[in-house]
C-alpha cells in the first residue's frame, strides 16, 4: 500500500523533497499524486528542470495540461494561493477527491489552526511540515526518535528543520553518553530565499542588507529544534546564526561543557561506533581526502543529516567538546523529509495489519 501524498509550497525545499522521491527510485520513492504552489505549472516545470545549484535533475520533466510528468509519472498541479482564499477552506478543499493520507507542507508560513483544519475537513489524514510549528503533536528527527510515532494520536507532524536535523543526532550521542551541562551552537548557514540581493527594506534590518557582500548575523530556532526533541536539553543550548554568500551546504560550529569526563580517542570512536550501526546513513565521520581538509561544496548533495569533521574535534581538560558539523541543508533534509513519510507510511501498513486481525 501506497501513501497518498500532496505537496503544499514548492520552495526550495518543496522541490527538493519532489526532485529527491523520483531520484531516489525510478517512478518515486512515494506516491506524490499533486503538488500546489501560486506559480503557473510551466514555471514550477521550469524550476524542477533547471536548478542553479543541483543542475539537471536525473530523471525527464514534461507538463500537460495540469499535469507534471517526472519520470513518466503524472503529477496533478493545482494553483492555490491560501493566501488570498477564505479562512475555512484554506485555499485546498479541492484536494479532497484525492483521498490523501498526508499533505506535506513546505510552505513555512501555515498556523497549527491551518492544519487542525485540514484535518477537520477531511481534506488529508495527516499533516507533515518542514518547521517547528507551535502545537505539533509531535517533532520528529529521523534517526532518533521516530519509535516515539503513534498513528492514532500524532496527526500534524513536524520533520523539524534542517540544522535541527543536523544537531539532534549529534547531541543525542554525547548527551546519552557524557551528559551535557550546556552548549553554545553557532550555525554558518547559506544565503536563503527571504534576504536581499541589493541592500532594501526587510523586518529584519540585517537581513535587508545585500546577501552576496557580508556575512550577516541573524536569529536560529535550533536550540529550540533540538529541545523539542531532547527535552532534558532545555535552557541547557543557547545558539547564533550567520548567513554567508554560499549557494549550499551548512556548517555547525558547536562547543558543550559535558557532565563527565571524555578523551578525544573516545569520543572518536563513540562516532564512528554510531556512524556504523544506529545512525547508519544519519551520520558520518568524515577525515578529509588524501590527508586535506575539503571544502563546504564537496557535501553538496550527500545524504547524511550530520557530517562530522574529525580533524576538526577537540577536547579541552576531558570536559569541553569542540565539534564542527557540516550538512547539505537543502538535499540532506529532503532526504530524511522522504524518510518520515516511510516512518508514517509503514506506521499505518502496521496499523492496518493489526485492526484486521
Amino acid at each position: 500500500m501506497s501513501l497518498k501524498v500532496a505537496i503544499v509550497g514548492l520552495g526550495r525545499i518543496g522541490r527538493g523533497v519532489l526532485r529527491t522521491n523520483f531520484s531516489q527510485q525510478s517512478g518515486g520513492r512515494h506516491q506524490i499524486c499533486v503538488v500546489c504552489d501560486v506559480m503557473t505549472i510551466d514555471h514550477v516545470a521550469y524550476l524542477l528542470a533547471n536548478d542553479s545549484t543541483y543542475g539537471r535533475p536525473p530523471f525527464q520533466v514534461e507538463c500537460d495540461g495540469n499535469d507534471l510528468i517526472l519520470d513518466g509519472k503524472r503529477i496533478r498541479y493545482q494553483r492555490v494561493d491560501r493566501r488570498r482564499s477564505g479562512p475555512s477552506e484554506h485555499g485546498l478543499d479541492s484536494l479532497k477527491e484525492f483521498d490523501l493520507d498526508v499533505l506535506f507542507d513546505a510552505t513555512g508560513t501555515a498556523s497549527i489552526n491551518d492544519f487542525r483544519t485540514i484535518l477537520e475537513r477531511g481534506i488529508a489524514r495527516k499533516v507533515l511540515c518542514t518547521w517547528n510549528v507551535t502545537g505539533c503533536d509531535i517533532s520528529i528527527v529521523y534517526g532518533v526518535n521516530q519509535a516515539d510515532y503513534l498513528p492514532d494520536k500524532h496527526h500534524v507532524i513536524s520533520a523539524s528543520t534542517c540544522t535541527g536535523n543536523a544537531m539532534v543526532p549529534i547531541c543525542h550521542i554525547l548527551d546519552k553518553h557524557f551528559g551535557i551541562v550546556s552548549a553554545r551552537i553557532a550555525t554558518i548557514h547559506p544565503q536563503l530565499s527571504d534576504q536581499r540581493v541589493l541592500d532594501g527594506y526587510h523586518s529584519s534590518s540585517q537581513l535587508g542588507r545585500g546577501c552576496a557582500a557580508s556575512i550577516i548575523p541573524t536569529g536560529t530556532n535550533v536550540a529550540k529544534s533540538t529541545a523539542l526533541v531532547l527535552p532534558n536539553l532545555a535552557g541547557k543550548l543557547e545558539a547564533v546564526s550567520y548567513r554567508v554568500p554560499t549557494a549550499i551546504v551548512s556548517v555547525i560550529d558547536f562547543t558543550a561543557y559535558l557532565a563527565t569526563d571524555a578523551s578525544r580517542d573516545q569520543c572518536i570512536e563513540l562516532f564512528e561506533r554510531y556512524a556504523n550501526n544506529q545512525l547508519s546513513g544519519i551520520i558520518c565521520c568524515d577525515y578529509g581526502a588524501w590527508g586535506h581538509q575539503k571544502a563546504s561544496i564537496d557535501y553538496m548533495r550527500t545524504d547524511f543529516s550530520a557530517i562530522l569533521l574529525m580533524a576538526q574535534l577537540t577536547i579541552n581538560q576531558n570536559k569541553q567538546i569542540g565539534l564542527s558539523i557540516m550538512h547539505d541543508n537543502e538535499h540532506a533534509y529532503s532526504c530524511r523529509v522522504l524518510d518520515v513519510l516511510g516512518l508514517l507510511k509503514s506506521a499505518t501498513q502496521n496499523h492496518s495489519a493489526q485492526s484486521s486481525e
